[in-house]
């Protein structure tokens, strides 16, 4: 399975995206709440668009996303 880590604009992870595009701090509790995705492409495909909504939209998500094979 592969899973969206959220990370700052120094490239440092703080924790998982979940289902409800909030972050969680603690993913061993909350595994059945987070994103999670069969294929590398199309965790891939998520990741660009959130990461381009960061950077392009005003009110775009607050943090960048990277894959993670979990």
């Amino acid at each position: 399975m592969y899973y969206l880590a959220a990370c700052d604009n120094d490239g440092r992870c703080f924790g998982y995206l979940r289902t409800d595009n909030t972050v969680s701090k603690d993913p061993d509790n909350e595994i059945d709440k987070l994103i999670c995705f069969k294929k590398k492409s199309e965790a891939s495909e998520k990741v660009m668009q959130i990461n381009l909504g960061h950077l392009l939209l005003p009110n775009g998500s607050p943090f960048r996303v990277t894959v993670v094979k979990g």
